[in-house]
């Protein structure tokens, strides 16, 4: 009988885990990390939905340009370099604060929903990364192909760390992920080998999961992409964000010449807040 490999086996308890290897590991797990989140949720503008299915490609940001400086800073500068990634939420509901961070303005905010399985298959079936120029975010013609020199592609899980949010004693450190707690490892958002994979706890609420493109990156690229298969945009329900202006679906039909799935957020019309474009003065009546 084989015995299984210690440097490969994912742990099972997460309260049980002591070295970063293991971390990895659990994060990486996504056939047990996803097991209760049947769809993924990205936040983003309608333009950049329309942008992506007419060049059917999903475009995946350096961490340089990510919006938690903090992770960028405490992450491995070598590292980040090789690392580019795009971010959903894998809990099972809408997130006001999710809609106020990533799908502004207001009025064109959508969520797009995308089935579990669906992605994973995405992932799966994907054969290599495509550069996307910084000028005008086309491809440029340059790929990298997955499997070969090392380069991967894998949805991966964000734990959550107190260690730079922490006032008092450095005993009562934590690493989460959903409602499991580990004590075991120590200031994990500054152990280079998780970069990528630990942000400060005040962001917990995002419950995190990545698409993570890695490869060595002696070109120098700075934005990538995968490609966005007709199986993937069909799967897709797209949500109008609360204020949203005008009517999603007719504005995806005209722009794409395709049937897209919409819903209405179950916020629609029971959000009390004013935006910013609303008070704008320069605003067209």
């Amino acid at each position: 009988m084989q015995s299984k490999d210690k440097n490969t086996e994912v742990p099972t308890n997460f309260s049980d885990i002591h070295t970063a290897r293991e971390l990895k590991l659990y994060l990486d797990d996504t056939a047990n990390r996803l097991k209760n989140s049947p769809y993924l949720y990205h936040y983003t503008t309608v333009s950049n939905v329309i942008k992506m299915i007419q060049g059917k490609t999903w475009h995946l940001g350096n961490a340089a340009g990510m919006n938690d400086n903090l992770e960028y800073k405490n992450g491995d500068p070598l590292r980040w370099n090789n690392l580019f990634f795009s971010c959903f939420m894998c809990e099972d509901k809408e997130s006001i604060g999710m809609w106020s961070m990533y799908a502004q303005p207001w009025e064109k905010g959508v969520k797009v929903a995308l089935p579990r399985k669906v992605v994973r298959e995405w992932i799966k079936d994907t054969k290599e990364i495509l550069e996307i120029s910084t000028t005008n975010y086309q491809p440029t013609g340059r790929t990298i192909a997955i499997g070969e020199s090392g380069a991967s592609l894998k949805l991966s899980s964000v734990a959550y760390c107190n260690a730079d949010s922490l006032q008092e004693t450095k005993a009562n450190e934590k690493v989460m992920w959903s409602t499991a707690t580990n004590t075991n490892i120590k200031n994990a958002v500054r152990i280079p080998e998780l970069t990528g994979y630990i942000k400060d706890m005040a962001w917990s609420y995002e419950k995190e999961i990545r698409i993570k493109a890695e490869f060595e990156n002696i070109g120098n690229i700075k934005r990538v992409a995968i490609p966005l298969t007709d199986e993937v945009i069909d799967a897709m329900t797209i949500t109008a964000s609360p204020l949203f202006d005008g009517d999603l679906h007719a504005e995806l039909e005209r722009e794409i010449a395709r049937q897209v799935k919409t819903e209405e957020s179950i916020f629609t019309h029971r959000l009390n807040i004013k935006t910013i474009c609303q008070g704008c003065e320069y605003k067209l009546a």
